[in-house]
């Protein structure tokens, strides 16, 4: 699966937002965390303690927390709509109530709007897009920490370079343009 350029990410965010602030918050939040689309839709309420998202992961993985995110460009900025948004949710209330379909449709829709190709319009290309950054900028260690997985294995899957970027570091190493 390719990963999304921080362009790419960018434009996809801002199509999101032109048409539903909470769809281009829970495409954000999936993105930042790296989390699957049921772990993104089983949020709730509860899932936001003070500055912190709490998400339970399937699959084995380990149950993270992390920070919500503050960012100088807004639309990478989480912290102050999640607050807004558990706030206004009863207790049990799910913050992004869709299915799973519901939420790949959507991602179709605002990929195609930022004119993203269609074989990166999937709600895991936003898990491996923050895999592949986190990897490159932190380590595959932390990687896995901020993934929850508890297998080394499971990280190591992000670590195949897409083929663009496979030719572009080889026309760099030999001098071509």
């Amino acid at each position: 699966m390719d990963a999304y350029s921080r362009d790419e990410i960018l434009a996809l965010l801002r199509a999101a937002r032109q048409v539903d602030e909470r769809d281009w918050l829970m495409i954000l939040v999936t993105f930042l965390h790296g989390l699957r689309v049921s772990e993104t839709l089983g949020l709730k309420r509860d899932s936001v303690q003070g500055d912190i998202l709490i998400v339970g992961r399937l699959k084995g993985s380990i149950r993270t927390k992390q920070p919500l995110l503050n960012h100088p460009d807004p639309l990478l900025s989480e912290r102050q709509a999640m607050f807004e948004l558990a706030r206004k949710s009863n207790r049990n209330q799910k913050l992004f109530p869709m299915s799973r379909k519901t939420f790949w449709r959507r991602m179709q829709e605002y990929a195609a709007a930022a004119g993203l190709p269609k074989a990166k319009a999937h709600p895991h290309a936003l898990k491996h897009s923050i895999a592949m950054q986190l990897i490159d900028s932190a380590g595959i260690h932390r990687t896995q920490a901020w993934l929850g997985h508890k297998s080394m294995s499971s990280t190591g899957a992000y670590l195949k370079p897409a083929n663009e970027d496979v030719f572009a570091a080889a026309r760099k190493a030999l001098g071509a343009l």
